[in-house]
């Protein structure tokens, strides 16, 4: 057969699946029982720390993580920084040019109508 492993309470479980997040623990390891009288004060001393420490956490490893970034030189700033503008005046221009014809085109089919 399977594993052999013991539940919290003393029963037995044979299976030859892996265990996955069940509270059963191997016949050859003995755990103690969780105890039930956990205080309110233990609960969140063992839980996630304060708001200001997570805060502060956040940003220490966010300027650890920006000084390992690889930043661009002036010139290649400026190359890329052109070609975004070229583009930008370029559909600029077009979008214009459709909207004026559309402009146009509408003026023609309401004055040929009335």
């Amino acid at each position: 057969m399977g594993k052999k492993n013991t539940l919290n309470n003393g029963e037995q479980l044979y299976s030859n699946a892996p265990l996955q997040n069940a509270e059963l623990a191997s016949s050859d390891q003995k755990s103690a029982p969780a105890p039930d009288n956990k205080k309110k004060k233990d609960k969140k001393k063992s839980g996630k720390p304060n708001i200001f420490v997570r805060i502060g956490r956040f940003f220490k490893e966010m300027f650890s993580e920006l000084k390992k970034v690889s930043w661009p030189d002036a010139k290649k700033v400026f190359t890329q920084l052109g070609v975004v503008l070229l583009v930008v005046v370029i559909f600029l221009v077009i979008i214009t040019a459709f909207d004026l014809g559309a402009a146009e085109l509408l003026t023609l089919l309401v004055t040929h109508r009335s």
